[in-house]
């Protein structure tokens, strides 16, 4: 452990003396990046640290790597204050908890893994249950289409012949890999029922109209009503898949796919269209506004390539 003196120092002037050892045994989780950088972590720029952090806050639970980021960011401030170098040591201070594994399991990189995780966890669509409701409301997000203009979307505004919903004056691609759903849910009538007894089945009529999620007689057409059923069929399952997380795995496989093919990647449309639903604000604000969010969806980008390791260029 690299200044091992001067953590210990810090320990005592900071936490209570039964708690030393713990806060020390922290500390030394570090000690073998210390010796390959030959150099205290408070040193290190966040491009070295972070990984390093990354690594061993897996080994974890996430209550004590959240308390490890506390002291080691308190570990930080009593240094400033004790030796008075102000300026020094920002990559302690831009060090965070990674959200990787979260993401993982609530996003997807490629319409086929999506498909997969719904085969996985959700009855096939060919068995003509209500799961194709919820399929179908995850496409949906897939497409791009708003939280809360999924349960609008009726039979008419899709077109099988050029794969696309419109509505609202604008168009969705309807991914292949979920065709089967959208159809499904454009001829039904009824759905069946599968109860806990296997030999024990029955079809129940849709709820009326002409909406394409309808689901049974009983069920509510709202999105959060069918999110929340989703949600209780991915409880007992690795994944967690979220509306809006699968929203944007949507528009960054787009955007992947034209880094692939050498364009550049922009997210201008997507601010335009967020900035207009905006209530009126001074030029600054909106200024202010683009920028932030240019700089938040190319930051989330990245972080999606990486989580999923994907690569472009050589």
């Amino acid at each position: 452990m690299f200044n091992k003196e001067q953590k210990v120092k810090f320990i005592a002037a900071s936490y209570p003396e039964e708690k030393s050892a713990e806060i020390l045994e922290l500390l030394s989780l570090f000690s073998p990046y210390e010796d390959e950088w030959h150099d205290d972590f408070l040193r290190q720029p966040i491009s070295r640290l972070q990984p390093a952090f990354n690594v061993i806050a897996k080994t974890m639970p996430a209550k004590r790597a959240k308390a490890l980021l506390s002291v080691v960011k308190k570990y930080r401030e009593w240094f400033l204050s004790e030796y008075k170098e102000q300026a020094a040591y920002a990559g302690v201070l831009q060090l965070k908890i990674s959200d990787d594994d979260k993401l993982r399991s609530s996003m997807v990189p490629s319409a086929m893994y999506l498909k997969l995780i719904l085969d996985e966890v959700l009855e096939e669509p060919a068995r003509d249950t209500v799961d194709n409701v919820y399929r179908a409301l995850l496409w949906l997000a897939f497409a791009g289409v708003p939280r809360t203009l999924a349960p609008l979307i009726t039979k008419d505004e899709i077109d099988f012949y050029n794969m696309v919903i419109r509505h609202d004056g604008r168009e969705y691609r309807i991914p292949a890999e979920g065709l089967t759903e959208f159809q499904k849910l454009c001829e039904l009538d009824t759905f069946l029922v599968i109860h806990k007894n296997p030999d024990y089945e029955k079809r129940r009529p849709r709820a009326e109209g002409n909406q394409l999620l309808r689901g049974l007689s009983n069920t509510c057409i709202e999105a959060e009503k069918i999110g929340d059923a989703i949600y209780q069929r991915f409880a007992k399952t690795k994944w967690s898949l979220t509306y809006e997380a699968v929203i944007d795995s949507g528009l960054y496989i787009s955007k992947y796919e034209m880094e692939r093919f050498g364009l550049d990647v922009s997210f201008e449309t997507e601010i335009e269209q967020r900035l207009e639903a905006m209530t009126d604000q001074s030029k600054q604000a909106i200024s202010n506004n683009r920028s932030m969010m240019r700089s938040r969806y190319t930051e989330k980008y990245n972080q999606w390539k990486n989580i999923f390791n994907l690569q472009t260029g050589d």
